[in-house]
């Protein structure tokens, strides 16, 4: 069970890369764009996909699927967690879904922001990047700073989001410390409106 509870948290560490990173204050343009973006995130039904690199060179691979902010699904090669309002799930590997002794759904919408004004605390040095090349396409790139808590976990964070055309995050990126342990995490999000996240089987 130890082993469960420390990857449920690499899990929620990697999900809240791309939520608990708006910034408090910026000037004028920069505040706007991002604001803006992560309110379509937050509006939206999306999948991110991150690949997390500790100091060691260890790769975790974490994918998301929001249906809403309240509705979503997160896997990694060990573990997968599915929310709802109704209730959480939780397996590990391939074994047989399990509900945890305690409803966890109340714990997940606090952890979630679900709100522009749930995310503004916590941030500094935002810096507009201008216009960056990432796989061809040109993105507006926008760096800040962020230190909060997640499940009690202080995490401090240089963050980077790159925005496209439509004024929609589609990457991100984070260099972190959580635990007195480092990290690289690099962020794609899809937006995709066919996305359902139902109770399992």
């Amino acid at each position: 069970m130890p082993r469960f509870a420390n990857l449920l948290v690499a899990v929620l560490l990697a999900m809240s890369c791309s939520l608990f990173s708006t910034p408090a204050a910026a000037d004028g343009s920069a505040s706007d764009a991002l604001f803006s973006a992560y309110q379509k995130m937050i509006n939206s039904s999306y999948s991110a996909d991150s690949v997390s690199t500790d100091a060691k060179g260890k790769e975790t691979r974490t994918k998301v699927e929001f249906e809403t902010i309240s509705r979503f699904r997160a896997t990694t090669s060990e573990t997968s967690i599915v929310v709802l309002p109704e209730g959480t799930w939780m397996r590990s590997g391939d074994g047989q879904w399990m509900k945890p002794p305690v409803d966890m759904s109340g714990m997940f919408k606090r952890m979630i922001p679900s709100t522009i004004e749930d995310i503004r605390a916590g941030t500094s040095n935002i810096k507009d990047e201008g216009l960056q090349t990432i796989d061809g396409q040109s993105l507006r790139a926008i760096s800040y700073d962020v230190n909060t808590k997640v499940m009690g976990v202080t995490v401090s964070s240089h963050n980077k989001v790159f925005i496209d055309d439509t004024g929609r995050i589609v990457r991100s990126e984070s260099d972190s410390t959580a635990m007195g342990h480092k990290s690289h995490t690099v962020q794609t999000i899809h937006y995709d409106d066919s996305i359902k996240i139902s109770a399992p089987n």
